[in-house]
Formats: C-alpha cells, sequence, structure tokens
C-alpha cells in the first residue's frame, strides 16, 4: 500500500539515533531527626528510596524512616538518621546531562507511534465499516503502600476488630495479612490503617481508653510515636497495652501508662 512507504522509511531511520543512558539517576540525600518528624521533599520523577548509610538511632523502615512516592516525602522521626539514595528517573532532567538524543529518539518514537495509528486507521476503515475501536486495559499506576503488620505478646498482630469501619475497635489477633492488619505511618505522626487512622476513642485521657479506627482528621488524639518497642500516644502519653496482659486472640488494645511490659512491646 503506498501509504506504507513512508511509514518504513521512517522506521528504518530511528535506526541511527543516539542511544541515551540506560542507568537511572540517583543523588544522595542526609536526612536525621532530633526526635520528631523530619521531611525531605522528594524530586518530581522520584522512583525508589534506598537508606544506604545510618548515621544515627534506629532507622527500621515504615517505623523510624519511610517515603511516599505520591506526595514526593521522605521523613525520618525517633532519632533515626540517614543518607539516603534517591533514585530518579533515567534521561532525568535531574541528572544536569545532555539529553539531546533523547529528546530526538523521543520525538521519533511518538512520529513513529502516530504513523501506525494512521496506518491502522486507514486499514481499519478500509476493512471494517462498524466503527468500532479495540478496547485497550487501563494504564496501571504504582501499586499503593500497603503498609505492615504489627506483632505483639505471643505473636500475635495488631488488628481492627471487624474490619476497616469508621469506630471499629483495636485488638489483637491472629497475623492474617488483611487490610484491617496493615498499618503505615505518617510524617503527621498518624498510623493509617486503609483510608482510616488510629485515634483514641472521644479524646479521652484516662486509663483504659479504646483505640479505635477513624477518619483521619490530624487530631492529638490521632498521633503516636513509635519508641523502644512501645507505641505511645503524643496525645495521652500512654502506650498501646493489651488489656489486662492477656495476650489472647479478640483481646482489646487499650491506652495505659507505659511501662516496658511484654503486653505493651510491639515489633
Amino acid at each position: 500500500m503506498p501509504f506504507k512507504k513512508p511509514l518504513a522509511i521512517l522506521l528504518a531511520c530511528t535506526l541511527v539515533l543516539p542511544a541515551g543512558p540506560a542507568h537511572a539517576n540517583e543523588q544522595m540525600v542526609e536526612l536525621v531527626s532530633s526526635g520528631w518528624y523530619q521531611s525531605y521533599r522528594l524530586p518530581d520523577d522520584v522512583e525508589q528510596v534506598e537508606l544506604a548509610q545510618q548515621l544515627s538511632g534506629d532507622c527500621s523502615f515504615n517505623r523510624n524512616w519511610g517515603y511516599d512516592i505520591g506526595r514526593k516525602d521522605l521523613w525520618v522521626t525517633n532519632g533515626c538518621g540517614g543518607r539516603f539514595r534517591v533514585v530518579t528517573r533515567a534521561g532525568s532532567q535531574t541528572s544536569g546531562g545532555d539529553n539531546t538524543g533523547a529528546w530526538i529518539a523521543g520525538a521519533a518514537v511518538a512520529a513513529i507511534a502516530g504513523a501506525v495509528i494512521l496506518a491502522n486507521r486507514h486499514d481499519r476503515d478500509k476493512d471494517r465499516d462498524d466503527g468500532r475501536y479495540p478496547d485497550y486495559p487501563p494504564q496501571q499506576g504504582p501499586a499503593p503502600w500497603r503498609g505492615q503488620e504489627i506483632r505483639g505478646q505471643n505473636g500475635l498482630c495488631l488488628d481492627v476488630a471487624g474490619g476497616l469501619r469508621a469506630g471499629n475497635a483495636l485488638n489483637v489477633y491472629q497475623c492474617t495479612g488483611a487490610e484491617n492488619q496493615r498499618f503505615a505511618w505518617t510524617r503527621q505522626g498518624e498510623m493509617r490503617v486503609g483510608d482510616l487512622c488510629l485515634d483514641v476513642a472521644q479524646g479521652s485521657t484516662r486509663q483504659g481508653a479504646r483505640v479505635i479506627a477513624w477518619q483521619c482528621r490530624n487530631q492529638p488524639n490521632q498521633q503516636w510515636e513509635w519508641s523502644g518497642g512501645q507505641i505511645r500516644s503524643l496525645y495521652t502519653g500512654m502506650c498501646l497495652d493489651i488489656e489486662g496482659g492477656r495476650a489472647r486472640p479478640g483481646q482489646p488494645v487499650v491506652m495505659w501508662p507505659c511501662a516496658g511490659s511484654s503486653n505493651q512491646r510491639w515489633r
């Protein structure tokens, strides 16, 4: 077909384009917590962050340091300090190199894609007249960070009883890996589980106060810190405690003065 001859020439021309660098770009960032949350704005094209060197404190991932690619946020807390390797996309402007070849290649690819689309449409219009287009699968974005299990006495996991609904209480249960047992820390000190946050019920400051899952509102009774294996409320100063020291499935987790006992230890 006459239309396809220029397309073949265009495809052949792409073989002589200069190739861009195949490796990703990296930069090192030093971030140290003085006991509270410190954060660093990540580049827009960030793909991955790694702890390259621990400088101070306990740097357990998603407890004392972590990152959120969606929010472009790297954070440390509870005295963790480190040098972090920030990996960005190959050919990004952040590398400071010459991207002329990559730009030309990108333009050529776009031209080829346009030519292919036109060729396909030409053939389809010739062979079909029903007006239908092929169905393409939706683009898949990066998988959301799902958090992690937090294990306590007798190997039981923190668990939102009955699933992820606002108002459901925190207890311990056999570890299943379900969404209602996967917690993620934010730089605001929240403990997120799904779209909800751990919350000292009704803002109570009494011993034995219930802990529930609730809509995230960045309130003081939704702020926590992990220190010495204990999870302490910045609002009450008390710790998550398996009620009565009875570590059995379904046992409530409440607020209680921090004592370092085994029913207040989490990992």
